[in-house]
């Protein structure tokens, strides 16, 4: 049994308790106020550490504690800047549709990430100490960087805590977060108070950045952890909750210290993650937090009611020519661009089948973790029993549908962000697990030496050309069986509970077992796609599934659209293009996705799918049909 230093505990739980609640009662200020979550919080972070950075590079021969404590004041200053130009051009024109706004935020982490890397480069920078020195206490090291991570974590909590019960400026942000329209008539100016709310927030994250940056290396994704953390805290806490937030960190920080002080530290991830799914499944607002407020639907509203008829015959041939395109794809390309529509056909069922989880109404940010574990089966059903890929192949799904609905559980008892920020952690901490468990899943090396399919009907499919033909036949199969679920009662429930959940349960729909069914069906076509993954790549590894991988799906649905099967399509086919457009500059995809969501959010709200709907109905304008309303949420939008 390790030996246990209860000071050195003490220490460490409330230094990091401090870095917690600074970096997510930030998050939880703006989510009360502006009733959005800010993905790009985590950039915000990494914005303080960049400052710091380049003040010492800036300032080479002074005083270490000197830049240090310019940066404290001036990193600050600066990222306050940029959330409020943020909130002017993000938050501003999305106030009446949250979730918008937090898909934009999603697509300006990319923005910010790329850029970062343009201008600095991806390798991660190691500062030096800023404080130097330490002492001991009754047997605990404190350090001095570590004292002063204590005492501006308390000193700004109080200071935010007199800004918010003393001062008339923190009672308008008071009031605008418990009832915008009170407050409007009282006279309040809430473009004034958002403004003010969102400076004060990212100023809070670009702190947090300045007092980490020489504990943790500067990196241009060193916010995608933070921002983890952050989540888990104030999902524990509950959302717009800031005692919730503060109390969420102290848990954390306690469970942390102590788990990493014992040799642990490596599973922090999925503790905490564990620790957050029970808290949800007795707690679904999490301990202090309120309901969350509705998601104004604004124009998806009114993008729902179209023309249901949509000329029949110009789908058709859509539907035909696009067949057609793919099976010409391996006939006339070089095998190149054959891998490449491989990889895209792979991705095609994760985005139909993706779309098929946002039909309920949430949004899962795992659905790229159930890749990874349709992947991992096949890799274990491998080289551990010797099972034929053709019964590997379904069990997959199998399996990837029996983790879906392990996290369905405590997670589909909570409602809107809630629920998208939930699957996020779960989903890195299943990721966790591949590179914690070296036994069993190999570690970050993964798996290796895979197989393909063994041959059928005299194919080998060692080579990419049949490989690619049984990479279409699934998606086929794939998308009818998910285009009959859609098309049936089931589905057009679960659309349809997804505009109003109350209601639903008033007439009697069981909404909690249909979003698990959503859910579940979404993962285990993900599932299948991983089998497909791991068996053309030979190998499977977590570095595969990365974040940017779930932003990819998560960008062709936003660009292109949910109402039909087709949006997502479309945007995959963009992004796809983009990318191979880039080929040589890949730090430039993630700024394109990222810019091209933003306008999205921003100017096409329904999406590709819905603009090319809403000119061809321009042009047939002469020639009204009768509208059919098939109920469901624009995944854009939900």
């Amino acid at each position: 049994m390790p030996d246990i230093n209860v000071m050195q505990i003490l220490i460490n739980f409330l230094s990091l308790s401090a870095f917690y609640g600074l970096f997510a009662v930030g998050l939880a200020l703006v989510f009360g106020v502006m009733k959005v979550v800010n993905f790009a919080h985590g950039e915000f972070f990494m914005m303080g550490g960049y400052a710091l950075w380049l003040l010492l590079a800036l300032m080479p021969g002074v005083p270490l504690w000197l830049v240090f404590a310019g940066a404290l004041v001036i990193g600050p200053l600066v990222v306050a800047v940029m959330g409020i130009v943020v909130e002017k051009a993000i938050f501003e024109p999305t106030s009446r549709d949250a979730f918008g706004g937090f898909i934009a935020s999603l697509g300006l982490s990319y923005v910010l990430q790329a850029l970062v890397v343009m201008a600095f480069g991806v390798v991660s920078k190691s500062l030096p100490v800023m404080i130097p020195g330490q002492i001991q206490i009754l047997g605990g090291t404190l350090t001095w960087q570590r004292l002063v991570v204590i005492l501006c974590g308390v000193v700004m909590m109080a200071a935010l805590w007199y800004f918010l019960a003393r001062t008339r400026a923190g009672r308008a942000v008071r009031a605008a977060s418990q009832d915008r329209n009170a407050a409007l008539l009282q006279g309040i100016n809430l473009r004034r108070v958002r403004m003010m709310t969102m400076a004060i927030g990212v100023a809070m994250a670009g702190l947090s950045g300045v007092l980490m940056a020489s504990v943790i290396n500067v990196s241009p994704y060193m916010g995608l952890e933070a921002i983890w953390k952050a989540f888990i805290v104030v999902i524990v806490g509950g959302l717009g909750s800031i005692p919730g937030a503060i109390v969420a960190a102290m848990l954390f920080g306690l469970i942390d210290s102590i788990v990493t002080t014992i040799g642990y530290g490596q599973y922090v991830i999925i503790i905490d993650t564990v620790i957050m799914l029970g808290v949800l499944t007795f707690f679904p607002r999490g301990l202090l937090g309120r309901e969350a407020p509705p998601l104004d639907q604004g124009q998806v509203q009114r993008d729902q009611f179209m023309d249901g008829r949509v000329c029949v015959g110009l789908r058709l041939a859509l539907v035909t020519g696009f067949v057609a395109a793919l099976v010409a794809l391996p006939l006339m390309a070089s095998q190149y661009y054959t891998g490449i529509g491989i990889l895209f056909l792979i991705n095609l069922i994760l985005v139909i089948s993706y779309r098929t989880i946002t039909t309920m109404g949430g949004w899962s940010f795992a659905h790229i973790t159930m890749l990874a574990i349709g992947g991992y089966t096949t890799a274990l059903l491998q080289t551990r029993l010797g099972l034929s890929f053709w019964a590997i192949l379904p069990l997959s799904g199998i399996v990837a549908m029996g983790v879906a609905l392990l996290i369905a559980f405590p997670v589909m008892g909570t409602r809107q962000f809630y629920f998208f920020l939930s699957t996020f952690a779960a989903g890195e901490a299943i990721r966790q697990c591949f590179i914690q468990f070296r036994g069993t899943f190999g570690g970050i090396e993964g798996i290796p030496f895979l197989s393909p399919p063994e041959d059928l009907f005299g194919l080998s499919f060692y080579d990419p050309v049949n490989y690619y033909f049984l990479a279409l036949a699934v998606c086929i199969v794939s998308g009818a069986l998910l285009w009959v679920f859609d098309r049936s009662r089931t589905g057009r429930t679960i659309k349809a509970m997804s505009e109003n959940e109350n209601l639903s349960a008033a007439v009697g729909i069981n909404g909690l077992a249909l979003k698990m069914l959503a859910f579940c069906v979404g993962s285990f076509f993900a599932g299948c796609a991983g089998s497909l993954f791991a068996a053309y790549n030979g190998f499977v590894a977590p570095t595969d599934f990365t974040a940017q991988f779930m932003f990819k799906i998560i960008a062709a649905v936003i660009i292109g659209g949910t109402r039909t099967f087709w949006g997502p399509v479309i945007g995959l086919v963009v992004l796809t293009v983009i990318e191979e457009a880039l080929t040589g500059a890949n730090q430039l995809v993630p700024l394109f996705w990222g810019l091209i969501i933003i306008f999205t959010v921003l100017f096409i709200p329904s999406g590709l799918e819905g603009l090319g709907r809403r000119i061809l109905r321009r042009l047939t304008a002469g020639k009204p049909a009768p509208a059919t309303y098939q109920g469901g949420n624009d995944a854009s939008r939900a």
